[in-house]
């Protein structure tokens, strides 16, 4: 903003805030009006409860544009001034109706009624409707509530589009006058339509890229969000009846369309449509982050899922780091592979999108096999005079006896393995939508007593397998894409992890933890 027209801006709303605390508020309002300042008029017109001096009758002449001159700026003006809370509420109001008629335009793209008192006046400052709705904003819960009030379109039709304007660029506001249009309409499609937008609206920000939105935040809006979506599909859906249960799964809410968010680690914006699965999929990173407070950035604000996965990275790749957080380097690993899945949605199915989900994946894989680098090159020197037990007695005590010597755990590439394995035995693999029902284990992330995190078993469209492409993706991480003897080695480990996989289901229970541990459970489900 050029010097000379902040001095002005700054001048004209000193005069008024001047005027307005001697109790001349129709000089005040005389003087914002003739030097367009419309934050100062929307402030009187919207103020609650409006002030008394707005009863006398030189502002009720004023409100109404008549001529009626306004008294001398200093007599005394407490014998003349009326105390009437009604009359300075009717004055209101019939100000905030001419100045509405008379500054917001008929129709979009529509000229001002007023001319601009200099070059770009109306594309450098806010119009009197839009300092008017944020001055309702201003006020808190009441100014709010007046907003949605239908006395307030009422006053101007041509506030309308404004009005939808500027409660998209506040979701928080949204929502609730769609929520609140749903109670009223006249029928359930129009219902439906409205609890959509208020889902769409919730998740618009819950699933925002940018800015300070905190972790606590985030989740209560795709909470919200989530209770929208289902009551506008409910609302609008086909009876279900008995019948219908036995001969399949209920039908499933679609998708809402037009959700603005980030697609990928560059915060790339796209308008994509949003299901429950993919809010259950954010929950689930936000959830993390509220168990795992170092997750999230600076403030406590929620992080973007390549910002975890950095972050969950260069944990695992140092034990002391792990010590200082209390979790271990396979706990971590397992949330990092947890972070690709849940995130996988928002790249898409393109080819870029494609390639970004397998290169995450891949990051996570490759990590693991450097912590144990040493052990997984001795294990494929020896892998041809090995049976199937002894390899699975080797994946499990750390690839070597030297190394499960001094510390006896799976190798932590073989731990992912299994795991993923396990999730693809227990739940059938593929996508939500086509599994008859969700397996319990699919949807919930188990947490030890005293915080720390054990094992989190999640639903994922895509399960990590190396037979197949993602095989030469890891050996091409790992520098050793001419490695015929450890490609052996990781092909073996991944059907020994199928394997372990699948006796644990035929035993009739879920497979055993990777590693033994004691204490109480608390399971948070998802």
């Amino acid at each position: 903003v050029p010097q000379p027209l902040f001095a002005f801006r700054e001048a004209r709303t000193d005069a008024s805030k001047q005027l307005l605390g001697l109790g001349a508020a129709e000089h005040a309002a005389s003087v914002a009006e003739a030097f367009h300042d419309f934050r100062t008029l929307a402030r009187i017109s919207a103020s609650t409860p409006p002030p008394l001096q707005l009863s006398t009758p030189a502002f009720a002449a004023f409100a109404s544009g008549g001529a009626a001159a306004a008294p001398p700026l200093l007599a005394a003006r407490s014998a003349t001034a009326p105390t009437s809370a009604a009359a300075a509420a009717a004055a209101q109001a019939q100000l905030r109706r001419r100045l509405l008629q008379q500054y917001v335009p008929e129709g979009r793209g529509a000229p001002p009624a007023a001319p601009p008192l200099y070059a770009g006046e109306y594309e450098r400052e806010a119009g009197f409707g839009a300092e008017l709705l944020q001055a309702y904003v201003e006020q808190g819960p009441n100014g709010c509530a007046a907003i949605f009030r239908a006395s307030v379109a009422d006053d101007c039709p041509a506030l309308e589009d404004e009005l939808a304007e500027f409660l998209q660029r506040h979701p928080r506001l949204s929502w609730i006058k769609h929520v609140h249009d749903a109670a009223l309409a006249p029928s359930d499609a129009s219902a439906a339509a409205s609890l959509t937008g208020a889902a769409r609206a919730l998740y618009g920000w819950g699933l925002a890229a940018g800015g300070d939105g905190g972790v606590l935040d985030r989740k209560v809006m795709l909470s919200l969000g989530k209770l929208c979506h289902h009551a506008a599909f409910l609302r609008d859906a086909p009876p279900h009846s008995d019948d219908d249960v036995a001969a399949g799964p209920a039908p499933t809410a679609p998708p809402v369309p037009g959700v603005l968010l980030a697609v990928d680690a560059s915060e790339r914006e796209e308008w994509r449509a949003v299901g429950v699965a993919a809010a259950d999929d954010e929950h689930y990173l936000l959830r993390m982050q509220e168990k795992l407070p170092w997750l999230c950035k600076a403030g406590g604000a929620a992080a973007p899922a390549e910002a975890l996965l950095e972050s969950l990275l260069a944990t695992a790749a140092s034990p002391a780091l792990c010590a200082e957080r209390h979790v271990s380097q396979e706990e971590v690993l397992k949330l990092s592979l947890d972070v690709a899945h849940k995130s996988a949605w928002r790249l898409g199915d393109s080819a870029r999108g494609r390639a970004a989900r397998s290169e995450r994946l891949v990051r996570v894989l490759a990590a693991a096999a450097n912590a144990d680098g040493q052990a997984w090159l001795h294990l494929s020197s020896r892998l041809r005079s090995i049976s199937e037990t002894g390899l699975r007695k080797a994946l499990l005590e750390g690839g070597t006896a030297e190394h499960a010597a001094g510390d006896p755990r799976p190798l932590l590439l073989w731990s992912l393995l299994a795991w993923e394995a396990d999730k693809r035995a227990g739940g059938g693999g593929g996508s939500r939508e086509a599994s008859p029902r969700p397996v319990l284990r699919g949807s919930r992330c188990v947490w030890k007593r005293g915080g720390r995190l054990f094992t989190a078993a999640i639903w994922c469209e895509q399960v990590v397998s190396l037979h197949g492409p993602l095989l030469g993706e890891l050996l091409a991480a790992l520098g050793r894409v001419d490695d015929t003897a450890l490609r052996s080695t990781l092909q073996r480990a991944q059907t020994e992890a199928e394997a372990a996989a699948a006796e644990a289901r035929e035993g009739g229970g879920e497979a055993a933890p990777l590693a033994e541990e004691s204490g109480e459970w608390m399971v948070v489900e998802a």
